[in-house]
């Protein structure tokens, strides 16, 4: 069945293709372009046609020495290692000297973590995790751009498991429908998910998978016959669009994956498919030479292009200008070249660690090597004496308070999320419900409330509004999900019979869902509740900065903290027009606002607001106030007790 599949292929899928080489070059410039803010918006989905070119040529390679009968695991496995990794051990270390040097403690210690991600495949996954609301900008994560590579890594472990299954035991026929069912499980997982888990989706194998499976599918397809011509050329150039628009066209808001990564899937097939014979139009451009190069040397120009823009965008507090990023990208080719000439090609040329037993013990001693200094780097937390006494202690002053930092919420056990605070006592009074900018502010409302020997509860889950109604979604929850649980919540303030909710959130960044149907349920939240004699009480959210003030540490030789620009009234207003337009309405229904504006301000010179001050941070990133910064704000809470 196998060896009749590949001669409908006929041979163009056992030659070097350079149109495929040219394809890849496409891919890797839309990405490092997009990286680099250089055009192409949606210019990450080259990152999908690269699964595609992957699952097409690894599906090709393993059905070709099946039906001939001489595919091993361990010969896989070689060329596997020889492809992959030597270049992400260089590109990985690189990045740790650069980071020892470059980073302030708590980003070298996120640093480690990714660094044993990478080497041991599972960056999908560890990124996945990460994406929450007080780790480091995305922006900012040297080693983000291999959660991709570990998708493929995780599929070169399954693929060759199921082919080789299917052979041995002589059910060749059932390989193509075997993948179809695969392929139309894992796209619609993808666009069903897309919606509910948009995180996981991204990240996960299992809802990228049939972007890889597009491409095996289209391996165990009958080739076009090259008499064809206008047909193939009329067929390429719909392929280069179907990459191009969606590269021009979709945004960093696009929802992807799913259905709008259908388009450039599709089109990469469409390309691959009608390549290999003779030139269509569409393929002389791809098979250009230099455009082959720049193919050739795509798997470094990946590894090695991101680290340089993550660690420019980390010392910047500024976006770099067009010209810093452009330089970038030059020196990214530069060192793509020489990764591509001393790393890769000795390795894969055999002409280092030829012998096999050679090459994976020297594997083995690469991963353990990485792992053992990422996991050195997470027990010493980041490495902190690297930095100036001073600096260290200032440092000491950004982090938020561990107790209410990871609180998570669920629908199902909303009683065991609950969070007691203040005095100790059997029945709460005070009942705090919001989102992250609340967590960050508890430590101010759990002293405060201690003093007056009042017992409170919260209820806190990062990223959802503390609004009841409000069919609102996150990474977290669907729409519906988060109806039952705001509900829910609602519910148990009223049963407990406390006499103030108060409610704190990401205001603006709820409210540009839905602002006016989250007024309408704020509103009739506030009249539902002073009708059971509960007090509503809204805290204003804090100001938001442009830049993380941990990186002013970086800079504190030559900057004064008391003598910062800080950020003005004026420009506090205009990011929180909800907030703003609301305000009024809530105080009419008798709405109780909490207001920590007054103690942010700056003690002399002006009264702007700083996120530091001489003795420490205010904040711990840009929008979230730092547990020593949340203390500063207690007097904010003062109404609750009047």
């Amino acid at each position: 069945m196998l060896a009749g599949v590949l001669a409908l292929s006929g041979d163009r899928r056992s030659t070097y293709r350079p149109d495929i080489d040219g394809l890849r070059a496409l891919a890797v410039m839309l990405v490092v372009l997009n990286h680099a803010g250089l055009g192409f918006p949606g210019g990450y989905i080259g990152v999908d046609v690269f699964f595609v070119i992957s699952g097409y040529l690894i599906t090709g390679i393993l059905l070709r020495e099946l039906a001939q009968g001489t595919f091993s695991f361990w010969a896989f496995w070689e060329r596997r290692i020889r492809r992959i990794f030597p270049a992400l051990f260089v590109a990985t270390a690189c990045t740790v000297v650069a980071g020892y040097r470059l980073l302030l403690p708590p980003d070298f210690f996120a640093l480690g973590k990714s660094v044993v991600a990478a080497t041991l495949g599972y960056s999908n996954i560890h990124f996945w995790g990460e994406s929450g609301y007080f780790d480091t900008a995305t922006a900012e994560k040297p080693l983000l751009h291999t959660w991709s590579l570990a998708v493929e890594e995780q599929f070169y472990l399954f693929i060759p498991l199921l082919l080789f299954a299917l052979a041995k035991t002589g059910r060749q026929r059932w390989t193509r429908s075997m993948l179809s069912i695969l392929f139309a499980i894992s796209l619609l997982s993808a666009c069903w998910l897309v919606w509910r888990r948009t995180s996981f989706t991204f990240y996960w194998l299992p809802t990228r998978a049939w972007e890889l499976l597009a491409g095996s599918l289209l391996a165990m397809a009958p080739a076009l016959p090259d008499r064809q011509s206008r047909r193939r050329d009329l067929l390429a150039w719909a392929g280069l669009a179907l990459i191009l628009l969606p590269a021009c066209l979709y945004t960093k808001d696009t929802l992807f994956p799913g259905p709008a990564a259908i388009l450039p899937v599709l089109g990469a097939v469409l390309l691959i498919a009608t390549g290999g014979g003779s030139p269509t139009t569409a393929h002389r451009g791809l098979e250009w030479k230099p455009v082959v190069f720049i193919g050739t040397i795509s798997y470094s120009l990946y590894l090695v292009h991101w680290p340089p823009i993550a660690f420019a965008n980390y010392f910047a507090l500024v976006p770099p200008p067009w010209w810093t990023r452009a330089g970038l990208v030059a020196a990214s080719l530069v060192l793509a070249t020489l990764s591509w000439w001393l790393v890769e090609t000795p390795f894969r040329g055999k002409r280092l660690l030829a012998d096999r037993r050679l090459l994976f013990a020297g594997f083995v001693a690469g991963c353990a090597l990485l792992v053992v200094t990422g996991k050195a780097i997470k027990r010493n937390l980041g490495l902190p004496d690297r930095m100036e006494g001073p600096v260290q202690e200032l440092l000491t002053t950004r982090n938020m308070d561990e107790r209410w930092l990871w609180s998570k919420l669920d629908p199902a056990n909303l009683k065991a999320g609950l969070l007691p605070f203040g005095a100790e006592g059997d029945s709460p009074r005070v009942f705090m419900w919001g989102d992250s900018h609340a967590k960050s502010i508890m430590p101010a409302l759990h002293s405060i409330c201690r003093k007056n020997g009042v017992t409170g509860i919260a209820a806190l889950h990062s990223g959802v509004p503390p609004v009841a109604d409000y069919p609102y979604p996150s990474q977290d929850f669907s729409p519906s999900e988060y109806l039952e649980l705001s509900g829910k919540i609602f519910q148990t303030a009223v049963d407990l019979r406390v006499t103030h909710l108060v409610i704190a959130g990401f205001w603006e960044r709820h409210a540009s869902f839905n602002p006016d149907a989250m007024r309408d349920c704020l509103l009739h939240m506030a009249r539902d509740l002073r009708a059971r004699g509960i007090t509503l009480c809204f805290v204003k959210d804090v100001p938001c900065f442009p830049v993380n003030p941990s990186k002013l540490a970086l800079y504190l030789k030559s900057i004064n903290p008391r003598t910062l620009a800080g950020l003005t009234d004026a420009q506090y207003s205009e990011q929180n027009s909800f907030q703003n337009r609301v305000l009024p309405e809530l105080e009419a229904a008798g709405v109780v606002i909490l207001d920590p504006l007054p103690y942010l301000k700056k003690a002399s010179q002006s009264n702007d607001f700083l996120p530091v001050d001489a003795k420490g941070f205010i904040y711990c990133d840009t929008n979230h106030l730092s547990a020593y910064g949340a203390m500063q704000v207690q007097g904010a809470f003062e109404p609750l007790f009047d």
